[in-house]
């Protein structure tokens, strides 16, 4: 049995164009070169403070909110404790809380709030007095029923 194809006399003549070449495979991609970690004592000092100014960023950016808008959190007056005073010997502090209140509250209203001795009378009593008696003291004074001057 042979081959069934047969050629007509009439044909056109097949023309077989050669084939592009295929481009050859991509070549392996290259090792992984594992690297040394990088410590603090490895970076140079220019590369240590600007890590530290990123840290710095970042930081201030998760406490202060991406527009600031916490910011008024992180500025709430610090809290001191109230240095001695001979007025008041006593463990008892509860005087002390009482006319540190009232001192600033007449500070306010001769000097103004923003006066820095002012600020000592707020810090003292802030420190001293426990917070339910500021909220109670406070309300007293909103509605006019203050026993102080001020």
């Amino acid at each position: 049995m042979g081959n069934n194809f047969s050629v007509r006399a009439d044909a056109e003549p097949v023309v077989v164009e050669p084939e592009e070449p295929v481009a050859p495979p991509p070549p392996p991609p290259p090792k992984k070169v594992v690297a040394k970690p990088v410590t603090l004592e490895s970076l140079s000092p220019e590369e240590l403070d600007e890590l530290k100014g990123e840290v710095v960023s970042e930081i201030v950016n998760k406490l202060a909110g991406e527009e600031g808008e916490k910011i008024a959190d992180l500025l709430e007056p610090e809290i001191i404790t109230a240095p001695y005073d001979p007025r008041f010997p006593n463990r008892n502090q509860a005087r002390h809380c009482f006319v540190r209140f009232n001192e600033y509250y007449k500070c306010m209203y001769e000097r103004g709030e923003d006066h820095p001795r002012c600020q000592f009378y707020q810090k003292a009593y802030q420190s001293l007095c426990p917070s339910e008696w500021l909220e109670s003291w406070q309300e007293l004074r909103d509605k006019g029923l203050w026993t102080g001057k001020y």
